[in-house]
């Protein structure tokens, strides 16, 4: 299995990109991808700006894909730019050609990772969201375009969550954490929690307290703390 996972990287050379799965598009290839309600990329023409360049975001990250395909991530220098929110840019043998915006990451702290391991190549973009929450959600590239499958998304509300194939499927699987509140979060249990990408969305798998135990490698399965 080959999982990318780079800050502040340089364009890079290509590697296949699957992140979501689009009803719009035929039939894909065998996976785990679903028709559903998508969010599709925006095109974009040759010499067309990402849309968040008027807020001053820059380039972060450049994954390499296959098949001439790579995916950069913009990101806002300025913490306290509450207008901007993370772009994915899709570009082929260099030339963009779209592009997507995340409806909640925070703009100024996402990360990308992406696998090329499954049929479908697929990224998760992990951000913040709030002061401790944070937002996974999985991108895919369907027919030249990066889709955003509506069920394809998780939040955390104890921290930055982080994408990993847990169950060495090829497909990006994302770990979060979740408070049980009690009394209050302050003094509430903080729990490592899993979520598997199938047919489209990312699922709860289970749970596990956080008392000395590392971010799990595999998916959970013991109970979840009632919110």
């Amino acid at each position: 299995m080959r999982v990318t996972s780079l800050r502040a990287m340089s364009a890079a050379a290509g590697a296949a990109l699957l992140l979501g799965l689009t009803a719009c598009s035929s039939s894909t290839p065998s996976g785990r991808s679903a028709p559903g309600t998508t969010t599709p990329t925006t095109p974009a023409g040759a010499t067309s700006p990402v849309p968040c360049q008027s807020t001053g975001c820059q380039a972060r990250q450049t994954l390499p894909l296959a098949a001439g395909y790579q995916v950069v991530l913009w990101l806002s220098p300025d913490q306290q730019n509450f207008r901007t929110r993370p772009v994915v840019e899709l570009r082929h043998n260099g030339a963009a050609v779209g592009w997507w915006t995340s409806p909640k990451g925070d703009g100024w702290s996402g990360q990308l990772t992406c696998s090329t391991s499954a049929a479908e190549p697929n990224c998760v973009l992990t951000d913040t969201a709030g002061m401790h929450a944070g937002v996974a959600e999985v991108v895919l590239l369907s027919g030249g375009r990066l889709v955003h499958p509506a069920g394809a998304e998780a939040t955390s509300d104890s921290g930055l969550m982080h994408a990993a194939d847990l169950d060495g499927d090829g497909y990006l699987d994302v770990v979060g954490a979740t408070n049980d509140y009690q009394p209050n979060y302050a003094q509430g249990h903080n729990y490592w929690q899993t979520f598997r990408y199938a047919e489209g969305q990312l699922v709860v798998t289970g749970c596990q307290l956080q008392v000395d135990t590392p971010r799990p490698t595999r998916l959970l399965a013991g109970p979840c703390p009632p919110i």
